[in-house]
């Protein structure tokens, strides 16, 4: 999963991409870029920095563990400017199951030293799941045709 997180946040980086999220602020839902971009970095970043965390509902941050070597890196200006941030509700279709998933992403109501836990942000199996197809829609922005003859 930390691997899965941490190329899409590296893709990220590609030109075309910026672009996309940038519509994304005018052509989607709201929130959809912040998620599809910030907090996708947000939790490549805790996996990777914080790699201590055997399980997903164990990973937690604080103001003093994300500043341990000094402010206003990603997962700092990240929890600043979304700490105090309304829920966001999704829904995605799951074909195989023929039924619809809802989920919630919650933002921390405040960051201080108290823990924030990443299971209180994104459910794991839901959350992967929604965070999947978000990345795979993406990514796809920059595929012309998907095929034996491609």
């Amino acid at each position: 999963m930390s691997s899965i997180f941490a190329v899409y946040a590296e893709l990220l980086a590609y030109e075309p991409f910026k672009h996309v999220l940038e519509a994304l602020k005018t052509q989607r839902p709201p929130m959809e870029s912040e998620i599809g971009g910030p907090l996708f970095k947000f939790v490549r970043n805790i996996l990777d920095h914080f790699p201590v965390f055997e399980t997903w509902d164990e990973v937690w941050v604080s103001k003093e563990l994300v500043n341990w070597q000094r402010e206003r890196l990603t997962l700092d200006r990240f929890l600043k400017k979304y700490a105090g941030h309304d829920e966001v509700k999704y829904r995605f279709w799951e074909a195989d199951k023929k039924r619809m998933t809802y989920m919630s992403i919650r933002f921390p109501e405040k960051y201080d030293d108290n823990k924030i836990y990443l299971k209180d942000m994104i459910e794991e199996k839901d959350g992967v799941k929604f965070s999947l197809i978000m990345m795979r829609q993406i990514l796809n922005t920059q595929v012309e045709s998907v095929g034996e003859n491609a």
